[in-house]
C-alpha cells in the first residue's frame, strides 16, 4: 500500500502540470536544507568523482550528450541527487527544449551540482567497461542512502524534474 501512495504522489507531484502539483519540489528544497544530506552527497559525489577520475576516458563532445533527444538518449536522476543539486545552487533555468538548460557553450554551468550519470557517462569507447558497473555500484548506494537518510526515494527523468521545479519557481513568482 505505502509503494502505491508513493507512486500516486510522484505521479500528482512530478508528472501531472497541476497548479497545485508542487508538494514534491517543497519536500525536496526541505530536504535540501538538512546539512547531513548535503554533507553525505558530497562525500558520495567526492568518491564518484575520485574513482571516475581513475579510469580511462575522454570528454570528446563537449556537452553533446546533454542534448537529449538528438544525441538519443535520457538521464534519470534520484531524490537525493536532486535535493543537492537545489542545496548547491539557484532554481535551474527554463528547459526549453530536450536539452539539459546547464549545458552551453560547450560546457556545464552546474558542474560541482551535477547529477551522477552525468559525472559517469563518456561517449568514449575506453569507458565502456568500466562505465555501466560503476553506475550500478553507485545507484545501489544511492538507494541504501535514501533509505539512511529517511528521504523517499524516486528514480525519474531529470528534464521532468527541471520543468516541475520550473512550474514551482514560476507558481512563487506569481503569488
Amino acid at each position: 500500500m505505502l509503494l502505491l501512495n508513493v507512486f500516486r504522489w510522484l505521479w500528482n507531484s512530478v508528472f501531472l502540470e497541476t497548479p497545485g502539483s508542487n508538494i514534491l519540489v517543497e519536500d525536496l528544497l526541505r530536504v535540501a536544507r538538512r546539512p547531513e544530506v548535503v554533507e553525505a552527497m558530497r562525500r558520495f559525489f567526492d568518491e564518484a568523482d575520485r574513482d571516475i577520475a581513475a579510469q580511462p576516458a575522454t570528454c570528446w563532445n563537449r556537452a553533446e550528450c546533454c542534448h537529449f533527444g538528438s544525441f538519443g538518449h535520457r538521464l534519470y536522476v534520484t531524490a537525493l541527487e536532486v535535493s543537492y543539486y537545489l542545496a548547491l545552487g539557484e532554481l535551474p533555468p527554463r528547459v526549453a527544449d530536450d536539452s539539459c538548460p546547464h549545458a552551453r557553450d560547450g560546457k556545464c554551468h552546474a558542474r560541482e551540482r551535477r547529477p551522477l550519470g552525468c559525472r559517469v557517462f563518456y561517449c568514449d569507447p575506453a569507458a565502456e567497461d568500466w562505465q555501466g558497473p560503476m553506475t550500478e555500484r553507485r545507484l545501489a548506494r544511492l538507494r541504501a542512502m535514501h533509505e539512511e537518510l529517511g528521504v523517499p526515494y524516486f528514480y525519474v527523468d531529470w528534464l521532468v524534474v527541471l520543468r516541475a521545479i520550473n512550474r514551482y519557481g514560476n507558481d512563487k513568482t506569481a503569488s
